[in-house]
Formats: C-alpha cells, structure tokens, sequence
C-alpha cells in the first residue's frame, strides 16, 4: 500500500506507507451533539425546576467536567484512568449533580439526562465524516472508532448512518481504561490484529488522540476543528482523506 506522503509540519512523520487502519476519536471528530450539551443540561434542567441560565449551566459543566477527569467525584477509582460502566454512570451522575444542584429531582433529572445521550437523535454527524469514510472504506482502509464514552456510544453509533461502515468500536467503559492509560491503546492494537505502526489514529484530542497513540507506537493526526493550535491540524476530514487518497493508492 502506497499513501500520499504528508508533510513533517501537519503529520509528525514524512508518511503513512504502513497505515492499514484508521482509528478514529468519536465526540469532536465525527459526531457532536444537538442540541449541545450546555443547551441540553439546561432545558432538561428546567423541567425539574432549575433556575440556572444558559451561560452558567455551561460554566459549571466545564468545570465539573474537568473536575471529573482528575477523578475528583465520590467513589472514583484510585487510578485516575481507571473505569468501567458503573464508574462512568456514577460520575456522570456526580456532574449532573454539580451542574444542576438546584434541581427538585436530581434522580429523575439524572436519568433522563443519561437516556438523552444514549438517543442517535441527540448526535450529529460532521458533515465532513460521511464522504470522508465512504472515500476511505473504498480506497481499502479498515476503521474503527476508539473514544472514552460508555455502552450508550453503541446506539448512538447503529442509529447514525454514516458511520455504519466503521463496524468496530473501543469503548473505555469496556476497556476499563481511559485514554490515554497505555491499556487502552493496547486494546486497540488487539482489536485491529495489526502492529500498532499500522494504525493512525485521528482526533479532536491532542493528548489523548495524537501524544499517547504516539508514545504507544502509533501514527496520529490532530483534527483541529475550531483552529486552537499551533496551525499544524487537519481542520476537517476532507482534508484528512485527501492527503491519503489522493492521489489513488496503488
């Protein structure tokens, strides 16, 4: 397999000759939610009496959501990658708690949060991915889908069609490892039963989907949707599929 040589200043690596699978990060670089999470939080939040306003329920989501990264909520593993599907319910709970803490039913608000972002109907894909995967499944590149979500991401992903030839996922909760543990990286390369030079990985991330798949002897690009580095990302996946099948693999 011959791929299109990329530049050291976008890619890290002068090429992707070795790449036979695709690994792609899911919220951020395929799918979003709709409406967003700060809107979503906010109107369910409503029904069960809270007062908070758009903008502060979207601080504090960032805020517990950062908080819950450095696994400061009740309960939490004492490795701070450590997870499993209990463990993300309980700490989603925990955000939900901190964001709307001045809701009359915390329990029934939490549930019907939960449920919301189990629902195909509450994601979007980008309107890069669709093309971009259709171009890259018939140009022969196997893909997956590698995030730090829970069993709901199955749903979501059956229930968006552009994403249905993607026929593997890496789901932490499942993994019981967070990106970027080294465990979860090692998963992947089980997953796609390749050396782990073989597999590019792409993503929103640059920590979890560009740094540690490095360090795990990966390839990794960065998708830098809204521009906030250094200017060396992909800013869409078209992009991305054209540095590598164009011109046609041979």
């Amino acid at each position: 397999m011959i791929s299109t040589p990329l530049s050291d200043s976008v890619s890290g690596c002068s090429q992707f000759s070795d790449c036979e699978w695709i690994v792609f990060d899911a919220v951020g670089t395929l799918i979003t939610p709709n409406p967003s999470v700060s809107k979503a939080y906010h109107d369910i939040g409503r029904r069960y009496g809270s007062q908070f306003e758009l903008a502060e329920v979207g601080d504090r989501f960032h805020a517990a959501f950062r908080r819950s990264e450095m696994n400061l909520f009740p309960g939490a593993p004492a490795n701070r990658y450590a997870t499993n599907d209990a463990v993300e319910a309980a700490r989603w709970r925990w955000i939900v708690g901190e964001v709307l803490s001045d809701a009359t039913d915390p329990d029934t608000c939490f549930q019907e949060l939960w449920n919301h972002f189990a629902y195909p109907s509450s994601w979007d894909c980008y309107d890069d991915a669709g093309d971009a995967i259709s171009r890259l499944a018939s140009a022969g590149y196997r893909m997956a889908i590698a995030s730090n979500f829970d069993g709901r991401l199955h749903p979501v992903c059956d229930g968006l069609p552009h994403l249905t030839a993607i026929g593997h996922r890496i789901v932490s909760a499942s993994v019981q490892f967070r990106k970027p543990a080294p465990e979860f990286y090692r998963q992947i390369v089980h997953v796609c039963g390749c050396q782990p030079h073989q597999i590019l990985m792409v993503g929103d991330d640059y920590e979890h989907d560009v740094l540690a798949p490095r360090t795990a002897g990966f390839q990794a690009l960065h998708l830098d949707r809204k521009q906030r580095g250094d200017g060396t990302g992909l800013v869409s996946l078209t992009e991305f599929a054209d540095m590598l099948i164009s011109p046609p693999r041979t």
